[in-house]
């Protein structure tokens, strides 16, 4: 909008050349040389200036109206233009397929909450299907950003954010376990890695004779095990369509069968139980990459960067 309008407009809400000018900073004949060259442009008075406080004419009613309406648009337009430059719009969508990228994205979100907790966020934990479900939905935008462990073949971005251990925990009692015992470490020692690295598995056939919780063969964690353990033994118990590693662990706390789980689940774990034994393997498929993967056409978008920024400096200090 043009200076000269604005001038208008302020003279017609304070009802005063005087008032007018002290809210603009400048003198009051400037400002009502300035009207008065405008209203001669037009071709008619805005303002009666024998009323007491100053009114507006006819003509100047439907000017400063078309004035309102134009500071209507100009405000609109400031907010689309602003919904693209910074972060004060939403939703987004974070996906995730494990029992790590659940609890990174509950971390991550933490934090990305601090600094916007006026966006909406929708969070899309791939509980039914598999992880090729969620990577599909990357594709097509219906996802912002996915925390996830497998990397599959996909057009989008993916990002290394941390790399975790697979850890072998078992019960001392189960069928087994104490002929194990003497290679088998604390959690403490697991977590703070205060251990000599001889005391990493290389040899895996030494749990040949153990009984494992099962993973799906389909998902990332059942073809680790199965490419660290060969054709192990298996539970009796089967856990149906299970996604969440939470359950094979207590299972395993209850005496059932050892399982194969992660750094990160280990960690947050509230309780340190004595009759629990860890063995670290030292193979190629023990150690696993949790990325983080986005959309190129989403690349830019602020609340993506966001999220992604805040992801990198967490992981980055750990």
């Amino acid at each position: 909008m043009e200076t000269v309008a604005k001038y208008a407009y302020e003279v017609y809400k304070k009802e005063s050349f005087t008032k007018a000018a002290q809210a603009l900073y400048i003198s009051q004949p400037s400002l009502s040389a300035a009207i008065s060259r405008l209203e001669k442009e037009l071709g008619f008075y805005i303002f009666d200036r024998s009323s007491i406080p100053l009114s507006l004419t006819a003509e100047g009613r439907i000017y400063i109206e078309s004035i309102e309406e134009m500071l209507e648009i100009e405000n609109n337009m400031r907010k689309r233009i602003r919904g693209l430059s910074d972060d004060d719009h939403g939703p987004i969508i974070i996906g995730g397929s494990s029992y790590g990228s659940y609890l990174i994205m509950s971390e991550i979100c933490g934090e990305f909450y601090k600094k916007n907790p006026q966006i909406a966020v929708t969070l899309d934990i791939g509980n039914i299907g598999s992880s090729h479900v969620l990577w599909e939905k990357l594709d097509n935008n219906e996802i912002d950003i996915l925390i996830i462990s497998a990397k599959q073949h996909s057009s989008c971005i993916t990002v290394p954010l941390l790399e975790e251990r697979l850890v072998i925990a078992m019960h001392k009692k189960l069928k087994g376990a104490k002929e194990l015992q003497h290679l088998a470490m604390t959690r403490k020692e697991f977590l703070t890695k205060k251990y000599s690295p001889d005391r990493e598995i290389e040899d895996m056939s030494i749990f040949r004779n153990i009984e494992f919780l099962d993973f799906s063969r389909k998902s990332d964690m059942g073809k680790r095990m199965a490419s660290m353990l060969g054709d192990y033994k298996t539970s009796h118990y089967k856990i149906q369509n299970a996604r969440h590693s939470e359950m094979h662990y207590n299972l395993m706390r209850a005496g059932i069968g050892a399982v194969v789980t992660t750094t990160l689940s280990v960690e947050q774990k509230l309780y340190e139980d004595e009759d629990i034994l860890f063995f670290v393997p030292k193979t190629e498929d023990s150690y696993r990459k949790i990325f983080l993967a986005y959309n190129p056409s989403s690349k830019n978008k602020p609340l993506v960067k966001n999220f992604i920024n805040i992801a990198k400096e967490i992981y980055s200090k750990k």
